[in-house]
């Protein structure tokens, strides 16, 4: 009579010869570890990312900097704010590491930066828009309330959803039109670091 195993004991007997790929794990390691310097490069300004990355060489290099590529390009979108629009710029110098072409470069990078000035100025323009053509609504929603509470009521635009949805929709539609832009500009920076 046959014996009743465990699911532990299943489970050893299915996976008693598999080895693990050393080759593979020392490349998600690299990997890993070059989103990491990354992340320190982005966090001070003091320190310059090919001094981090040049200490590697043979495979490890090309993966760690496969880890940089990914890092540098998931940290370059579009800013909302100065803090973010730096974030990006330092993402988009941090190619210089990756990119024998750095004349190339410099032009893309100049051409960004523009583009993200272009981007700022384009979110607030349209929440200008936003803001005036809301503007009569906001009054007679204002209006309204205070003829039912017999104070005057003031709204803040910020807390009506009304506002924030128009607002929302609008700006979803600058960065949707300049996320495809952006694309592109990751696509030739992809293909510059490959």
């Amino acid at each position: 009579m046959g014996t009743i195993k465990s699911s532990w004991e299943i489970a050893l007997e299915r996976t008693k010869d598999v080895v693990p790929d050393k080759e593979n794990l020392e490349q998600k390691r690299c990997i890993t570890d070059g989103k990491k310097l990354v992340s320190r490069y982005l966090s001070d300004p003091e320190i310059d990312l090919s001094d981090l990355v040049n200490v590697f060489e043979g495979n490890q290099l090309t993966w760690i900097c496969e880890g940089v590529r990914e890092a540098l390009l998931s940290n370059l979108t579009l800013p909302s704010d100065e803090f973010a629009l730096n974030r990006s710029r330092r993402a988009g110098e941090g190619f210089a590491v990756l990119s024998d072409n750095s004349r190339k470069l410099k032009m893309l990078l100049s051409q960004l930066e523009q583009f993200f000035q272009e981007y700022l100025g384009e979110r607030s323009r349209m929440r200008e828009e936003v803001d005036r053509a809301y503007e009569p609504r906001r009054q007679q929603k204002e209006d309204e309330m205070s003829k039912k509470t017999g104070q005057r009521v003031q709204i803040n635009p910020q807390n009506d959803p009304e506002y924030v949805g128009l607002l929302r929709q609008q700006l979803m539609m600058v960065d949707d039109r300049y996320g495809q832009v952006l694309q592109g500009v990751k696509d030739e920076l992809t293909s510059m670091s490959s």
